[in-house]
C-alpha cells in the first residue's frame, strides 16, 4: 500500500459526509427524541448504536463486493430498502395510534395508577422508536461508499480497513453534528399547538418520510 490510496481516502471521506448529512440519516433521531422526550446523552447513544449498524451493514457489503462484485447488491438491494422504509412507517403509525389513544384517555381519573401505566407505556415506545431507528440506518446502508471499496482492490485489505475507518468517523460524527444542532435549534421554540398534538405530528411526518424514501431509492434503481 503506498500514497495512491490518498486520493481514494478523501474521495470517502467527501463521500461519507454527504451521505450522512442526507435528513433520513438524522432527522428521525431529531423527530423520535422530541416525540419521546429523550435526554441529548439518551439520543446521542441511540444514534451512534443505529449509526454503528449502518457502517457495520455497509462494511459488509464492502467486503461481500471485495469477493463477489456488485451484483449481489443489485439482487438484493430493493429488499434492504423495503425493510428499511416499512420499519420508520410502521414506527410513525405507531405514533398516530398513542396520540388518538391518548385522546381518548386523556380524562382519566385513576391519578397515580395512570401514571403508572404511562412509565409502562413510555418504556414500550421507546423500545418501539430505537428498534425502528436501528432497522431503518442499518437495512439502508451507504450504496455511494461501495464504489470507493472497489477502487481501493489492489491495496487488499489494509486499504479496506483504512477506508472502514473513514467511513465510520466521517458517518458517526456528521450525524451526531446535525443531530445536535438540530436539536438545539428546536428547543428554542415553544410551539403550543406542536406540543400538544406533538404524536400525530411525529407519525404523519415519519410516514411521509419512509414514503419518500421508497419512492427515491427505487427510482434511483
Amino acid at each position: 500500500m503506498n500514497s495512491s490510496i490518498l486520493p481514494i481516502a478523501l474521495a470517502g471521506i467527501m463521500i461519507a459526509v454527504i451521505h450522512a448529512a442526507i435528513p433520513t440519516h438524522w432527522l428521525p433521531f431529531v423527530i423520535a427524541s422530541r416525540a419521546q422526550k429523550w435526554s441529548w446523552q439518551k439520543t446521542q447513544s441511540v444514534l451512534l448504536i443505529a449509526g454503528l449498524g449502518h457502517v457495520i451493514m455497509t462494511t459488509l457489503l464492502g467486503a461481500i463486493i471485495f469477493a463477489l462484485g456488485l451484483g449481489f447488491l443489485n439482487k438484493y438491494h430493493k429488499y434492504f430498502i423495503l425493510i428499511a422504509c416499512s420499519s420508520i412507517g410502521i414506527y410513525g403509525c405507531f405514533q398516530i395510534f398513542q396520540y388518538i389513544r391518548g385522546n381518548k384517555h386523556s380524562h382519566c381519573e385513576h391519578t397515580h395508577d395512570h401514571n403508572h401505566f404511562e412509565d409502562i407505556q413510555k418504556t414500550g415506545q421507546d423500545g418501539w422508536a430505537i428498534l425502528s431507528l436501528l432497522t431503518l440506518l442499518t437495512f439502508s446502508p451507504c450504496e455511494s461508499f461501495l464504489p470507493i471499496y472497489l477502487s481501493a482492490i489492489q491495496h487488499s485489505w489494509p486499504g479496506f480497513v483504512i477506508l472502514s475507518l473513514i467511513l465510520a468517523i466521517g458517518t458517526l460524527t456528521t450525524m451526531l453534528l446535525l443531530t445536535w444542532i438540530s436539536m438545539k435549534g428546536l428547543a428554542r421554540f415553544k410551539m403550543g399547538w406542536l406540543e400538544d398534538n406533538e404524536k400525530l405530528v411525529t407519525g404523519i411526518s415519519l410516514i411521509i418520510l419512509s414514503v419518500l424514501v421508497f419512492f427515491i431509492e427505487f427510482h434511483q434503481h
